[in-house]
């Protein structure tokens, strides 16, 4: 095996796999073209073992899976008994699969390669979100996954890993699970697992201790509560999911349970199969064994005392073999109540900065959403001159002729109305609470929303060119593909706002805060970020060319196919950014902070300033200096220079 030390970077294998009849030796890839996006360039999915490749020939497609660390010595064991079992047994959740070690050659080596059926579909966690109103969508995929797991059960089988990236829903709506690293069957027993899974689906404890036929059982409980809840109350979606990372639960959540603002907001659903399946969770949580676990050894303890009971030689140690097996099940289930799990017999125990949680029988029936009262223009208008300020829910009706184009509305409350297709340019929403209000395709041009409240507002497609939203407040808002261009966002709150291809060109968002926003496909051209909060924002694909994102914070940003070109990141926060196929050229990065972060397969840096950047990691300062050329603009010195590169 390689030595670790020369194994390839991304960026090796993603130059190799750019020329399949070279770089494999199988002959079905030999002969494949690599796919690539409609810029050219080559498609990758990074994980945390390996980087996949999708290669094609003629309707057939295969995943390449190209290892990213040195893998274990075992691997190619591993996945020759794991082929064996599952050749015995049809799964149909499961492709077919080759492990290659003479697989792809890189600067002269050969390394190993697993070769997979391509699954063509979409990973469950973007389905869901796809589908998120679709209350019977997410119960037939629960459906689904309880068949799933009983077909695993049945032969043995764990997949190990199970989480939103490795779970596929393909054109007809069927369940592929993909990524075998830390699959378990019988003939691994007693080995050690690869792998111990994504944490925001395994039990806080788990270790590689744990490798057996059980090993999804908790994994299968989180997705399948998480499915239940959201079929009822999909608001939590948005409030709890966090793209590529989670459906809506957190390892922090199984960590402490008791204080988990996910398992407080299921705990109040008013339906009795959700709760049971979220108080279930919460003891597996606290390591509580499995009911149905316990509930069998109950069962034949039961069967052996039975059996001496009916033996007449022994009757009286027959009635005192049950007693003991009274008092030890009760004495099992009293033992594994600690203080903290006294979510064992009721709901989730408040903390005491919360207000206590109804029981399931006292939950009440959630309150019916007031009817929306229609209003007209002119009644509106009238009725706010005499002072009323109150219209929440209501549904504004305009003729051709009504307009409140330039109309003074401050401090009114139309929280939950509907506006549509009436003429809001220049008028005065300041100080408003517009909060769950449904403004689409709706013409706000100029329009001063300064320290409004627009929490929840879908304001999708509307033309805000020039709007004042100073110091607004619009949480989990809808702007997708709105027109903000030259807007004042100015210290906004935007947390986990959508502006998914939305044209923010020139706006100023100076401090606001954009944690967890959706700026995928975003038009930010030279738009003010600095000192803005962009913590774990999916900037996918966004323009930010020519943008001011000084000491801007980006931290677990996701910055994929995103263009920076000429953008000033100076003194910027990249700490555990995902930087894949970014645009550099011209960009100021002095005293950018690169701790921790991902880069990989970089467009261009030429003419890119790094002075004094910070945490630079010798693989990356030797990657960008592989990349490096051009001289600075303003001072005409060299990039490479700024980067300390090697002679």
């Amino acid at each position: 095996m390689t030595n670790i030390q020369t194994w390839p970077l991304n960026i090796d294998f993603t130059i190799a796999v750019q020329n399949p009849q070279l770089c494999f030796a199988d002959p079905d890839l030999k002969q494949a073209s690599t796919s690539k996006n409609s810029r050219g360039r080559v498609l990758l999915w990074s994980g945390n073992f390996a980087t996949v490749y999708k290669l094609t020939k003629g309707d057939r497609s295969w995943a390449v899976r190209c290892f990213t660390r040195t893998p274990q010595s075992d691997v190619q064991e591993r996945y020759q008994l794991i082929s064996e079992y599952l050749s015995q047994h049809q799964i149909p959740y499961l492709v077919d699969f080759e492990f290659l070690a003479q697989g792809i050659l890189v600067k002269g080596e050969w390394y190993p390669i697993l070769k997979m059926d391509w699954v063509e579909g979409t990973e469950i966690d973007r389905y869901i979100g796809e589908y998120i109103d679709d209350s019977q969508v997410l119960l037939r995929l629960d459906r689904q996954l309880k068949q799933l797991q009983q077909d695993l059960q049945e032969v043995g089988i764990a997949h190990g890993d199970l989480q939103h990236g490795n779970i596929m829903v393909d054109e007809h709506g069927e369940l592929k699970l993909v990524d075998y690293d830390g699959m378990y069957v019988p003939a691994l027993r007693g080995s050690p697992p690869l792998e111990v899974g994504h944490p925001n689906y395994q039990p806080p404890k788990r270790s590689t201790d744990d490798f057996g036929d059980r090993l999804d059982e908790f994994s299968f409980a989180v997705i399948s509560l998480s499915l239940r809840a959201l079929a009822t109350e999909p608001h939590l979606w948005e409030t709890f999911h966090e793209d590529n990372k989670n459906l809506i639960f957190r390892q922090n959540d199984f960590e402490e349970p008791d204080a988990s603002p996910v398992f407080q907001a299921i705990a109040n659903i008013p339906d009795d199969e959700t709760r049971e399946l979220c108080d279930r969770l919460i003891r597996r949580c606290h390591g509580k064994e499995d009911e149905k676990h316990l509930a069998q050894k109950s069962l034949q303890l039961k069967l052996v005392a039975n059996q001496l009971f009916t033996n007449k030689l022994f009757w009286l140690g027959g009635l005192f073999s049950i007693a003991l097996v009274a008092i030890a099940v009760s004495l099992s289930l009293n033992f594994r109540k600690t203080p903290n799990q006294s979510l064992i017999t009721k709901t989730i125990e408040p903390t005491p900065t919360t207000s206590p949680l109804p029981k399931p029988s006292d939950s009440p029936s959630p309150a019916a959403t007031p009817k929306l009262k229609p209003l007209t223009v002119t009644d509106l208008l009238d009725q706010y001159a005499k002072g009323r300020r109150d219209f929440a829910y209501t549904q504004l009706i305009s003729a051709k002729s009504d307009r409140l184009q330039g109309q003074d509305l401050r401090n009114i409350n139309l929280s939950n109305s509907i506006l549509e297709n009436i003429d809001l340019r220049q008028v005065i929403f300041k100080n408003a609470n517009l909060n769950g209000i449904k403004i689409v395709r709706v013409d706000l041009r100029g329009a001063d929303l300064s320290n409004a409240t627009l929490i929840d507002a879908n304001l999708s497609f509307s033309n805000l060119v020039e709007a004042n939203l100073t110091q607004s407040n619009l949480l989990r808002a809808n702007l997708g593909q709105a027109k903000l261009g030259s807007a004042i966002l100015q210290k906004a709150e935007l947390m986990r706002i959508n502006f998914s291809e939305a044209d923010l060109n020139g706006a100023n968002l100076n401090g606001a805060n954009l944690v967890l926003a959706n700026l995928r496909k975003a038009n930010l051209a030279k738009a003010n970020l600095r000192e803005s909060n962009l913590s774990a924002a999916n900037l996918t694909e966004a323009i930010l060319d020519g943008a001011d994102l000084s000491a801007a914070d980006l931290r677990s940003a996701e910055l994929h196919l995103t263009n920076f070109t000429n953008a000033n990141l100076s003194a910027a926060n990249l700490t555990t950014a995902n930087l894949v196929l970014i645009e550099f050229a011209g960009a100021n990065l002095n005293g950018a902070n690169f701790r921790n972060a991902i880069v990989e397969n970089v467009g261009s840096i030429e003419s890119a300033d790094f002075t004094n950047a910070i945490n630079l990691s010798s693989n990356i300062r030797k990657y960008f200096c592989s990349l490096a050329s051009g001289n600075i603009a303003e001072t005409d010195t060299s990039t490479k220079s700024t980067l300390n590169c090697l002679p």
